[in-house]
């Protein structure tokens, strides 16, 4: 289950961490590996075994560059058995001048297992499989959906590779679709069992994995909700660098890591993902970071304009197709009938705070009460989701902050000490 070689054996109790300084604060890394052939191809991939591309090479090796740069030492690798993550960790390791680092390597370290869509394109496996594409999109984003189930003929189905001969039967069984809570209930008994031992016996380690296995370890140190951990998107090849105390709670680098602990901050925080309680740092370059964030803003508009298309789906219009004069679909809906359909919807937390519905929800309001407008058509909507669409553009995620940025430092350092201030205060009222 586990091919593992310790630098140093998990119940030494001798390492004790220092008081303040690099040597206060345990460093875990996680890196998902570089950018495979599927993912260009926009595929599902799971377990599928596919090979970097040119490009995943190079950031593959770009991240242990970054390692050199930061000075962050590596005394313990974990990765998974697929060699898209196993390749990215030896290429990280040797640009970082670390390639000595013992490797534990392990299927419970696998990418999420997408049952019958994998192989399939993301854009259109709802199509070949008959499926409702907003079911999908719930699906690759939701914490408890699991994907359709993989049968033995499938033509990527791994009951018969070797690598997992070791598999329970009820293993093998789970491993044919896997929601995100499976996938965590999978990978986080070894984070518990192995990386965190390893950790404690003084070792800084790094996970070089896959988007969900990231994702899942992410929510777990964070202790980030269902909810909110489907917004987070993980880029290849680039670490995320953590910094943990001695009870393996995250440091936050945004006030506690430089004042608290005295350890010079590294790398980027990205706001959209701190405000969700998030501590992780991003080492990067920024032009690669900003290219990052405009790839995941164009992703979340492409999702919301799914749901905005699906609303007037459910009230009878044809979303896909030019209506003829015969065809069934209603020509016009009442605005209010529209209107109170995006209203109903938003009252769920998953849906409450996406910004086209919200502008969706104004804008037809506008029209119910400025221009008195009852009814609407088809081609009327369409247009409003177009420019719905383009004018927010960027504006759905948050930029990247670097925590050496002087400006930004000192106004970090004045909430630091005002927090002080209220705890003294506090403490205060209560003696």
């Amino acid at each position: 289950e586990v091919l593992s070689c310790l630098p140093r054996p998990p119940e030494d109790k001798t390492f004790k961490l220092a008081k303040y300084g690099e040597e206060s604060l345990h460093t875990l890394v996680l890196l998902r590996h570089g950018e495979s052939e599927w993912n260009r191809q926009n595929r599902y991939t799971g377990w599928s075994d596919v090979n970097l591309t040119k490009e995943g090479e190079i950031e593959s090796r770009t991240a242990g560059r970054l390692l050199y740069e930061n000075g962050i030492e590596i005394d313990h690798a974990y990765t998974s058995v697929l060699k898209r993550a196993s390749f990215s960790l030896n290429m990280c390791l040797n640009m970082a001048k670390q390639h000595w680092v013992p490797v534990t390597k392990s299927w419970r370290l696998n990418e999420r297992h997408y049952g019958a869509l994998q192989g399939y394109n993301k854009d259109t496996a709802w199509e070949h499989l008959h499926l409702d594409q907003e079911l999908v999109m719930q699906m690759r984003r939701s914490y408890h959906v699991k994907p359709p189930r993989m049968e033995d003929d499938h033509p990527y189905w791994h009951g018969n590779d070797r690598r997992y001969k070791s598999l329970t039967e009820g293993e093998l069984e789970a491993s044919r679709g896997e929601s995100l809570k499976d996938t965590a209930d999978r990978i986080l008994p070894l984070y518990k069992s192995h990386v965190i031992p390893t950790m404690q016996a003084g070792n800084k380690c790094i996970i070089v994995s896959h988007a969900n296995t990231i994702r899942t370890l992410i929510k777990h140190i964070d202790q980030i909700s269902d909810e909110d951990i489907k917004s987070m998107t993980i880029p290849t090849g680039v670490p995320l660098l953590y910094r943990l105390d001695q009870n393996f709670r995250p440091v936050d680098p945004e006030k506690e890591l430089e004042f608290e602990y005295m350890v010079e901050p590294k790398g980027f925080m990205w706001g959209t993902s701190h405000a969700l309680g998030f501590h992780g740092v991003y080492l990067g370059d920024l032009e690669r970071l900003q290219e990052i964030q405009k790839k995941r803003d164009a992703t979340n508009r492409d999702w919301q304009r799914i749901i905005l298309r699906n609303v007037g789906k459910s009230l009878g219009w044809d979303m896909d197709h030019e209506s003829g004069n015969d065809d069934p679909t209603p020509k016009v809906l009442e605005t209010r009938t529209l209107w109170w359909k995006i209203h109903e919807k938003m009252q769920t937390q998953e849906y409450g705070n996406m910004l086209l519905l919200v502008r969706m929800e104004d804008e037809l309001e506008k029209l119910l009460n400025t221009t008195k407008q009852r009814y609407i058509t088809m081609r009327q909507y369409e247009s409003m989701i177009d420019r719905l669409h383009l004018d927010s553009e960027g504006k759905l995620v948050k930029p990247f902050v670097a925590l050496n940025d002087r400006e930004n430092r000192d106004e970090r350092e004045r909430l630091w000490f005002e927090s002080l201030n209220s705890d003294l205060e506090e403490e205060a009222l209560i003696r």
